[in-house]
């Protein structure tokens, strides 16, 4: 009867208060604003006031203090993901739905509508428990919500190998300072704990306690804008872009919708070719990056200025130093972050995005503050500038903070919505947009010119693709003749875009679209860089580094000096078996697809096999006179060479490194099918048996040179040989390529063995392994068999059921 009378007690309690352990939100601290919210902080526990039910809004999580590990790639200020979401009450949870934008009804048909919306999945992100309900208000608790890893952290990790990290609740808790609430976006933020075991080398070197990893994240919950007008997305134009299917298409016309990322930007004047704008796009630095660093990257980032008033918006763009106290990932705020990590990596651009249009709410730029240390190298190993007595050669460091300026306006760029365009470093270094290598010149005397080593400007490419994406149609004239009109007086005047689909991939065809290259003609560049590399590595010695540093730590000033051609080589690689193309429409002003002319082939190939001979692969012996085993305390590292003979520098490494990029690149399975390919076409171009036959000759070559060049050429037939195999036996290579290749194989075979004892003991190996090679069974590598399209009417690669049509 007692337990009877409390159990009757406890239902009037939750009758009454709606929550059996109902809160008192008059002793917490409310935050006012656009999810209006209390802070207990005595519990450390946060409540959430719901404002509104099943209205839109934006939620982004992002990393505000991060991991340090360009390897692991969780840094500061680090963007995650932007999604439309709307809170949903459900019994006694409010549940936060993530809506589905990638299908689409754009229909006055609820009916319509309602069968699309309930096709696809939605996701819910959290079940929030309702604390209390009172006067028509909801609240709940979103405590364990923001404690989450909203970011991934744990995952990132694992991915990386660094080892299995979860949350412990009990070493995280909300981060007050930054947590902060406004009219049209709440920003919450705390500090998380991942714990585990496992920790890789990336991540014990940056995490103090590598069982332990703290990390701040944010949450921000964003008023979605009005809608802004959407622009067609055209692959000729140079932007990212959205994309979703639209089922209330008519059938006649394409189901994918694709439209360009941009921000919003209006003229005061619409009417005026040019005109001051309603509202500027404004970027604010990190006022923790350093000066003179600083001034560089304001200077760079203000070139977009030019290109927004080319396309009619006066006073349109401008960064400057971020004020006292600015919150660098308010969605509020455009900004670019000076971020530090363990060691030199990559800086990008990143946007907040109305996935509904494109249009970009917050541009995000992330600079690592050790990547200028790189160009800082290559400058301080052509220079040398280091004499006794006297101050270091100021190029050093102009060289350096030019770099960022073009730096700092390349990553904004892809924030105001461009891609990389990586073809126009080939004609005249027409956009910031490309990744540029700096264009040093020797004159006849060996004196250095560094006064055009990047460019200081904004490129003409640049100001097109500008007037694309952001530029109005003139009076009369349609948006869709004003985009088409852009474009075809973009290629009228010789520009192109090609991006990095084209320009990373290992079989890369393109003759100018290439990363860290320059020059109109990559191995007439490729040669200008040999010749100049040659010069400087025989002037180098201790200049190169500064009086009381270890002798050692030469090689790492050495390294670039030693690779600085390292990427045209690349681009001079796709040359061979190469397609001049554009990204064409039909009907429009590019010229039609072509093979890459015969002797624009056979010279980069001839280049390409300069790279690999003896004299251009040996290091200088003064200079290996100058690089003794690493002192304590300065151990080798990702930076330096290889080494098979122990603590002493190996002087066979470099030449290793660059034979082997020279022969990745020139026996790529995609490359060496289009060579043999080409010329059934064409027999005008290189044949298979011609490009083997040449390599043959330069890598077999009847004398044998003195010295480490003797061992150089030795390792670059032992290397030629094994290329040669792998490509025979490539699943991915056609059955003809291979047989041609097993062939050329077998005459390398019988190639003579000369009469110097270690050529001749060096030959017969390599034919022993040839013969031994091409005695195994063929069928252990049969070639890959490639997928056919889909065919079914249906779409799909499986059905679980069977159907009758």
């Amino acid at each position: 009867m007692k337990n009877c009378t409390l159990s009757l007690v406890f239902l009037l309690l939750w009758s009454v208060s709606g929550s059996v352990c109902a809160q008192d939100f008059s002793k917490m601290t409310k935050k006012e604003g656009f999810v209006p919210f209390y802070l207990d902080e005595e519990k450390g526990k946060i409540y959430l006031e719901i404002p509104f039910f099943d209205q839109e809004f934006l939620y982004v999580n992002s990393l505000t203090a991060g991991v340090g590990s360009n390897d692991i790639g969780l840094d500061r200020g680090q963007l995650g993901d932007t999604r439309v979401v709307e809170f949903r009450k459900t019994g006694n949870k409010v549940l936060m739905v993530h809506k589905n934008y990638d299908y689409r009804a754009y229909t006055d048909n609820p009916y319509e509508a309602k069968s699309i919306r309930d096709a696809f999945a939605e996701s819910a992100l959290w079940g929030f428990e309702v604390a209390k309900m009172e006067n028509g208000k909801i609240y709940v608790d979103g405590t364990n919500f923001f404690l989450q890893d909203a970011h991934g952290v744990g995952e990132t990790l694992a991915r990386s190998r660094q080892g299995t990290y979860r949350v412990d609740a009990s070493r995280s808790g909300l981060y007050y300072p930054t947590t902060k609430n406004f009219p049209k976006n709440t920003e919450i933020e705390a500090t998380v704990t991942l714990t585990g075991t496992g920790a890789g080398a990336n991540l014990r070197s940056v995490t103090p306690t590598p069982e332990a990893v703290t990390v701040r994240m944010r949450h921000s919950f964003i008023e979605l804008p009005d809608l802004y007008a959407k622009r067609a997305f055209d692959p000729r134009a140079g932007y990212f872009f959205i994309s979703y299917q639209d089922y209330t298409t008519p059938i006649d016309q394409p189901l994918v919708k694709r439209f360009i990322s941009r921000h919003r930007l209006e003229k005061k004047d619409p009417s005026a070719k040019v005109s001051e704008v309603v509202e500027p796009i404004v970027y604010y630095l990190d006022r923790g990056t350093p000066e003179p660093v600083a001034s560089a990257l304001i200077e760079g980032g203000n070139w977009w200025a030019q290109a927004f008033e080319a396309a009619g918006f006066k006073n349109a763009f401008r960064v400057e130093l971020a004020p006292e106290g600015l919150d660098l990932l308010d969605v509020r705020y455009n900004v670019i972050q000076w971020v530090h990590r363990s060691t030199r990596g990559w800086s990008y651009g990143s946007s907040v995005r109305d996935p509904r249009t494109g249009e970009i709410l917050k541009g995000h730029v992330s600079l690592g503050s050790l990547r200028v240390r790189q160009d800082y190298l290559i400058a301080q190993g052509l220079i040398q500038p280091f004499e006794e007595g006297k101050p270091a050669d100021p190029r050093l460091m102009e060289m350096a903070l030019t770099r960022l300026k073009q730096l700092s306006a390349h990553e904004i760029g892809h924030t105001i919505g461009l891609a990389h365009s990586y073809a126009t470093s080939a004609n005249e270094r027409s956009s910031v947009m490309d990744y540029p290598h700096p264009v040093i010149t020797e004159d006849a005397k060996g004196n250095l010119d560094f006064s055009n080593s990047y460019d200081l400007k904004i490129g003409e490419w640049d100001k097109l693709a500008i007037t694309y994406g952001y530029g109005t149609p003139e009076p009369g004239q349609s948006e869709e003749e004003f985009l088409e009109k852009t474009l075809q007086a973009t290629y009228a005047a010789g520009y192109e875009f090609i991006t990095d689909s084209d320009s990373r991939n290992p079989s890369g065809v393109h003759p100018r679209s290439h990363l860290w290259d320059n020059g109109a003609s990559a191995a007439a560049e490729l040669n200008r860089l040999l010749k100049l590399r040659e010069n400087r590595m025989k002037t180098f010695g201790l200049n190169a580094i500064k009086t009381g540093e270890p002798q050692a730590i030469l090689e790492e000033v050495f390294v670039p000096l030693y690779l600085m051609h390292r990427y045209q080589l690349e681009a001079t690689s796709k040359l061979i078996g190469g397609v001049d193309y554009t990204y064409k429409v039909k009907g429009d002003n590019q010229p039609q697809q072509k093979w890459i002319p015969a002797k624009d082939q056979n010279d980069a190939l001839s280049a390409l096999l300069t790279t690999i001979s003896p004299s251009q692969l040996e290091v200088p012996a003064h200079v290996l006179a100058l690089i003794p085993p690493r002192p304590y305390g300065y151990s080798r590292n990702r930076e330096t060479f290889p080494a098979r003979t122990g603590p002493v520098f190996d002087p066979i490494a470099p030449a290793e490194n660059v034979v082997d990029a020279t022969f990745t690149f020139l026996f790529e399975s995609g490359r060496i099918n289009r060579v043999y390919l080409q010329h059934l076409q064409d027999n005008s171009l290189p044949s298979l048996d011609q490009v083997l036959t040449k390599t043959s000759g330069q890598v077999f070559s009847s004398t044998l040179p003195t010295g480490l060049q003797s061992e150089i050429k030795l390792m670059t037939e032992a290397k030629y040989v094994d290329y040669l195999i792998g490509l025979s036996k490539n699943a991915s290579a056609s059955q003809t390529v291979r047989a041609i290749v097993r062939k050329h194989l077998s005459q390398l075979a019988k190639t003579p063995t000369g009469s110097s004892p270690v050529l001749q003991a060096h030959r017969e190996y390599l034919n022993q392994k040839i013969t031994a090679y091409l005695q195994l069974p063929e069928e252990l590598t049969p070639q890959q068999t490639l997928n056919i399209p889909d065919g079914a009417p249906i779409g799909m690669e499986e059905m679980s059921c069977d159907f009758d049509f």
